[in-house]
């Protein structure tokens, strides 16, 4: 079993902001999962099935952006990253267990991201 991270990404007056969970101490963390190898599980199949479990989500607008690494203190993992456009309609799909905060009241976990490992995913 492995974790997996996930976020999407939407830009509102120039700032992106990133889908992250909330903490109970009001922190942030991308949202995870868990992979299944054993299960013949791919890391993006467990994302998409772990971000369902939320809720109804429609992945119709949601294009796949990069994929790099995050630190969880003691280890990395994957973390995959969407572009979309409609963060109210996400949310709400989701049923506001995730959310969307700018990235300037994120910093310390930006800086989680290992950005010397990211994969460019184009059309």
């Amino acid at each position: 079993m492995s974790l997996i991270a996930a976020t999407a990404i939407a830009v509102k007056d120039n700032l992106p902001y990133f889908l992250v969970e909330q903490s109970k101490d009001n922190s942030y963390r991308f949202f995870t999962t868990k992979m299944h190898r054993h299960n013949n599980d791919t890391s993006l199949g467990a994302v998409l099935r772990g971000l369902k479990l939320l809720g109804p989500v429609d992945f119709d607008d949601w294009r796949l952006g990069e994929l790099t690494s995050v630190s969880d203190g003691s280890s990395l993992m994957s973390i995959y990253s969407f572009d979309v456009k409609d963060m109210p309609k996400i949310e709400k799909e989701l049923n506001h267990q995730l959310v969307f905060v700018p990235a300037n009241e994120i910093h310390p976990l930006l800086e989680t991201l290992q950005t010397t490992a990211f994969v460019s995913f184009e059309e």
